[in-house]
């Protein structure tokens, strides 16, 4: 049985690795990074778990449980890449050099009314705060905690207005290359960063905005699969060292733990012991025939108008268990089978193929500034976060960055003139 289990890792590390690579010609999409994602965090770190061992949150993953959680898993993706490829119309096969939007100049007005929205935000969180923040773990945390809903709407549609007016300002410039068009997005990053600096807010927050503004400053890349084995070095190296580094107090002065694959075995990569966690529930209690789904949908809705409402389904799962610790993830793929079982897993595959494909073709299609030109890119990140879990907290959090995008978009229409060619 553990010969099989390692086969079908395999399987799954060598078929994300193929499509990452080889599979899509653009320098970057949705569905190269949810690829990217598959191949670390549902293919190689869970192998080094499985050969270890030793599994996050001390879970016990019999061999049969794995060799299920596979199955899933390769069922999931190979689900995935024929939905995808059926409503992409062949886009992947295509190269982009550019972010294909046309040529647009915002007024000074405009501007003006984009950075002092900008400058408000970062006023409300500067004193919430009780001044500059540039580590985790702010004063804004008590005084956005009244409830989750306020928390979510100041904390979460707040930072990311910034963060999509610092896009719109970029992608300003980039249609003019005029010095004050850069002066005023300069502006715009000095005061995004002073409200969202990386190390200071929620590391899926960070990743989406500043990954989207990295991608719309350098859309292309000659050598493409640099750039990933970039992020596979990012991830597998220096993103756990960033969990990890600490300083140890000895005789002969500090001592620095920079890396240590002991780090694989931690919580943030949980996503197979949950998957397996997730199927030992349903084997047990059973589906919960979209009860889950029901509360992420509803997500909006206040536990004092509906106070059985559920809770995410890794909290659920943790409950379950017993476990003090609550917060765990539940991957998209463990969503849809605690919802629906086998069906879950086929449902929620191809919903997630047909949307990226969407997404990712909508995007590439030369048009004027839209809703898609300027949350594209911040979707990069969140897919992570989306394919990650809980359902419940992506799929609220997307929906905060979406509102916010439109609000942008809505604020700058009025000011926007579409150049000649």
């Amino acid at each position: 049985m553990k010969v099989a289990v390692i086969f079908l890792f395999l399987l799954i590390i060598v078929f994300s690795f193929i499509n990452l690579f080889y599979g899509d010609k653009r320098s970057y999409s949705i569905n190269k990074f949810l690829w990217l994602y598959i191949l670390i965090f549902w293919g190689t770190i869970p192998l080094f778990q499985y050969l270890t061992g030793i599994f996050p949150w001390n879970i016990d993953v019999t061999d049969r449980s794995a060799f299920k959680a596979n199955i899933l898993v390769l069922v999931w993706i190979f689900l995935y890449f024929l939905t995808y490829r059926k409503f992409s119309n062949g886009s992947y096969k295509s190269e982009f050099k550019d972010i294909p939007i046309d040529s647009f100049s915002i007024s000074f007005l405009g501007i003006l009314v984009l950075l002092l929205i900008q400058f408000f935000i970062f006023l409300f969180f500067y004193y919430s705060a009780g001044g500059f923040v540039f580590l985790r773990g702010d004063a804004s945390r008590i005084v956005l905690s009244d409830t989750q809903s306020v928390r979510l709407i100041l904390d979460r549609v707040f930072r990311s207005l910034s963060t999509f007016t610092a896009i719109v300002l970029f992608l300003n410039y980039k249609s003019n290359r005029d010095s004050k068009k850069m002066f005023y997005f300069s502006i715009s990053l000095v005061l995004l960063l002073l409200t969202s600096f990386p190390l200071a807010t929620a590391r899926y927050m960070a990743g989406a905005f500043y990954i989207g503004l990295f991608f719309i400053y350098k859309p292309y890349f000659k050598m493409k699969s640099s750039l990933y084995i970039g992020f596979l070095i990012l991830f597998l190296m220096i993103y756990p060292a960033l969990s990890y580094v600490r300083w140890l107090v000895t005789l002969s002065g500090f001592e620095i733990t920079l890396w240590n694959p002991a780090l694989f075995l931690t919580g943030d990569y949980d996503n197979f012991s949950t998957l397996n966690m997730t199927i030992n529930f349903v084997e047990q209690e059973g589906i919960t025939i979209g009860r889950q789904l029901l509360g992420v949908l509803l997500f909006f809705v206040p536990r004092s108008v509906w106070p059985s409402k559920p809770i995410g389904s890794g909290h659920h799962i943790a409950e379950w268990y017993g476990m003090d610790f609550t917060n765990i993830s539940c991957s998209f793929l463990a969503e849809g089978y605690i919802n629906f079982g086998i069906f879950g897993v086929i449902l929620f595959a191809g919903f997630m193929g047909y949307v990226l494909a969407k997404l990712d073709l909508c995007f590439y299609k030369p048009g004027k500034l839209s809703f898609i030109k300027i949350f594209y890119p911040v979707s990069l990140g969140m897919i992570f976060f989306i394919l990650r879990g809980d359902l419940m907290s992506s799929f609220a959090y997307t929906v905060s960055f979406s509102v916010s995008a439109i609000i942008v978009l809505l604020l700058s229409a009025p000011f926007i003139r579409y150049l000649g060619k």
